[in-house]
């Protein structure tokens, strides 16, 4: 365990190393996640701004909870969420369905080939 600071809060807390929030902040955002989900599962086709400005709750942190996957953006070509690899619009997390297989194939290549070279030695 070891003493930081809290990233939203700059509480100083015992982490474990995962953790860089505080357990109070932890618990507020999944707060803050709940009344997300519960408010799109009363209204389904809610747009992002309107979900923002109806639960007075920052644009930004909605983007990050798409981004972990946590939620789906349900338009296929919105203008809101593009892939960090190729730019095209995406509905939830950081890449698009090519740009993730092929970063996934390639880091995979690259570990079996550095696994198979730690055996052959």
């Amino acid at each position: 365990m070891s003493m930081i600071n809290c990233e939203h809060c700059g509480k100083v807390f015992n982490s474990n190393g995962f953790f860089k929030v505080c357990l109070d902040c932890m618990e507020k955002d999944e707060s803050d996640f709940t009344k997300i989900k519960e408010y799109l599962y009363e209204r389904p086709n809610s747009k992002i701004f309107d979900v923002a400005n109806d639960l007075n709750m920052p644009v930004k942190k909605i983007k990050r909870y798409l981004r972990e996957s946590r939620l789906e953006i349900l338009e296929k070509n919105n203008h809101f969420l593009f892939c960090e690899m190729c730019g095209k619009p995406i509905r939830s997390g950081k890449y698009c369905d090519v740009c993730y297989r092929e970063f996934h194939s390639n880091f995979k290549t690259t570990y079996i080939s550095s696994v198979r070279q730690k055996v052959s030695v």
